[in-house]
């Protein structure tokens, strides 16, 4: 007979006396309560169960060769040999290694290993693609899971910042800028999904903050960096076979966005008006950056724009009303679906901002209309779109107004881009207390389509202070400057290479034989903590895990944690001693008359 045996027969045995005790005494009782004997019996067997499963816990399978690797967030309660990464906790006993790869040298023969915790760093993800990875993923905690923050802005300029929340629906997410003053408030969707608006402001390296507020409650904040740099002015031109206020408010805009703007319109009759006449071929578009076209300036000069687009330029097409047949054909032609019945239709409009971030956004007062078209309420124009969607297989979305409807999409063509922009009469924007959402969509396509400018490329890969970062991109040594002066060398493999920042800020990357340096910016070890679980998790299930016919997998049977159990078996004694001693269920003492 075996320990576990004995052992489970006088658990058994001593319940069975406990419980026969029980029912004499309460017999005995003048006012015995039968809610408070079944809880005292039901107890019992309980606490006895508990007190073998302490003893003697469950077995787990695992592999047979299988090493067991302790990474970040691994529970302090987890039992049996294994392998303790630097970021995981001090477990006893266990065994320190430095890295993945020295623990499998130490290991010689291990076809498998089993992660526990999130998951392992970016630092040991080569040496992890050896072995098979047995690894069961955490659900994630609160907190921001994703964030998308803008490459690079150019000074003024507005921007989006897309993210994801975990376990957090319907939170509330704010954006703040390097002052401290709210510039955008969203609500997650279902998903945790969300997106915020900021405007840039001078050329730098500046933190923005993101801040999650569940309730009142603060659930986490985080630094947003932003490189707002300068670049030459985008060329831009906007061909229109009209004069209208479209085009009047569209030049007025992309010339205080930076825009070196070129605007030619006909009148009829062979008159041009705008700015000096310029030859329609090739080798003039090939000078600009983006040209906004309307559909009968598109009709007269189709083949030149399409040859110009396919050669790089960026071509933003959008009608001035209800389209006829020909143009609709040649825009699904281009890979656009344009889905629906056609005509004009009203467009959804997002609720008005509040004041502050609406002051804060557009550094303006609420009333935001020009003095030359100050128009009474009445007489305001409408804001409608044309009644087709462009969606295809091709097409990538880009806008969407209030309802969820696409406004504009785009899709690639040889070294350009093409955009179709379904708005009509944008500018009525500006005259409904919207002119923050007109520069937003016009900036938005502009900065989609544009033929890219030479200039800085900025490292978009995310950093945590103590982890190691690959910064690709390096033809020649380079070296970066961390935010207390000190220099690192950095010799590139196949283009890349590693590099271990001890400190969080801002650092510059300079390459050699270049004089300009890249800013970017790396995370307290402590931030984001997370995004950082759910990039390791996400990288994890991209391994290789173990094949059922592998002999790692055939496992075998060894101990579990005792500790559990015995946790409950405390609580469940606890219990059990309160209960007895307890008045609860008891009949009160009779008082002797005087």
């Amino acid at each position: 007979m075996t320990a576990a045996w004995m052992t489970a027969i006088l658990l058994g045995a001593a319940m069975i006396v406990a419980s026969v005790r029980l029912i004499l005494w309460h017999r005995s009782a003048s006012a015995p309560s039968p809610r408070r004997l079944i809880a005292l019996l039901l107890l019992q067997p309980v606490c006895g169960i508990l007190l073998f499963l302490t003893l003697f816990p469950p077995a787990t399978t695992m592999s047979s060769d299988a090493l067991r690797i302790a990474t970040r967030g691994t529970s302090r309660l987890a039992a049996g040999p294994m392998v303790l990464l630097p970021e995981a906790p001090d477990i006893r006993p266990g065994e320190h290694v430095p890295d993945l790869a020295t623990a499998l040298r130490r290991h010689p023969g291990t076809s498998e290993i089993i992660i526990l915790g999130d998951g392992l760093p970016p630092r040991d993800m080569e040496a992890a693609k050896r072995v098979a990875i047995r690894f069961e993923p955490r659900p994630l905690r609160q907190g921001i899971s994703h964030v998308a923050p803008p490459t690079l802005v150019a000074p003024g300029s507005s921007f989006s910042l897309g993210g994801q929340l975990s376990a957090l629906p319907s939170a509330t997410v704010e954006l703040l800028d390097p002052a401290g003053q709210v510039t955008d408030s969203v609500q997650a969707d279902a998903d945790g999904r969300f997106a915020l608006t900021g405007t840039a402001r001078a050329a730098g390296a500046v933190l923005f903050t993101m801040r999650v507020r569940d309730g009142r409650r603060t659930v986490e904040q985080a630094s947003v960096p932003l490189l707002v740099a300068d670049s030459p002015a985008p060329r831009l031109l906007i061909l229109s076979a009209a004069p209208n206020a479209e085009v009047k408010y569209l030049r007025r805009w992309a010339a205080d966005a930076g825009f070196a703007v070129t605007t030619q319109m006909s009148a009829g009759g062979g008159i041009a008006l705008g700015d000096a006449p310029i030859a329609m071929d090739g080798a003039t578009l090939r000078k600009f950056d983006a040209a906004i076209v309307d559909d009968r300036s598109w009709a007269a000069r189709r083949g030149v724009l399409m040859d110009a687009a396919r050669n790089g330029l960026g071509l933003i097409l959008h009608p001035s009303g209800p389209i006829d047949a020909t143009t609709r054909g040649q825009w699904q032609a281009l890979g656009f679906g344009l889905t629906g019945k056609g005509g004009l239709v009203p467009l959804a409009l997002p609720k008005p901002l509040a004041p502050t971030i609406a002051r804060t956004r557009q550094g303006i007062g609420s009333d935001d209309r020009p003095a030359d078209l100050a128009l009474p309420d009445e007489m305001l124009p409408e804001i409608s779109r044309l009644g087709l969607t462009p969606e295809g297989e091709n097409a990538v979305p880009l806008l969407r107004d209030a309802g969820g409807v696409t406004l504009a999409a785009w899709r690639a063509v040889d070294s350009g881009r093409v955009a179709l922009f379904t708005g009509i009469d944008s500018y009525a924007l500006t005259l409904t207390g919207h002119r923050g959402l007109h520069g937003d969509w016009w900036s938005a396509m502009l900065a989609t389509v544009a033929r890219p400018a030479p200039g800085m490329t900025p490292i978009t890969t995310p950093g945590w202070a103590g982890e190691r970062m690959i910064l690709c991109g390096l033809t020649t040594p380079a070296e970066v400057e961390g935010p207390d002066g000190r220099m690192a060398n950095l010799l590139p493999v196949a283009g890349c290479g590693a590099f271990w920042p001890d400190k969080a800020g801002w650092h510059q990357l300079r390459r050699a034989g270049d004089g300009q340096a890249t800013p970017f910016y790396v995370q307290p070890a402590n931030a984001l903590p997370v995004m950082r679980a759910a990039r390791d998790r996400d990288a994890m299930l991209m391994l290789r895990p173990p094949a059922s016919g592998d002999k790692a997998a055939m496992g075998k049977s060894v101990p579990g944690s005792p500790w559990p159990f015995a946790i409950g078996w405390l609580l469940a004694s606890a219990l059990l001693w309160w209960l007895e001693r307890a008045r609860v269920g008891r009949a009160a003492a009779p008082q002797s008359a005087r």
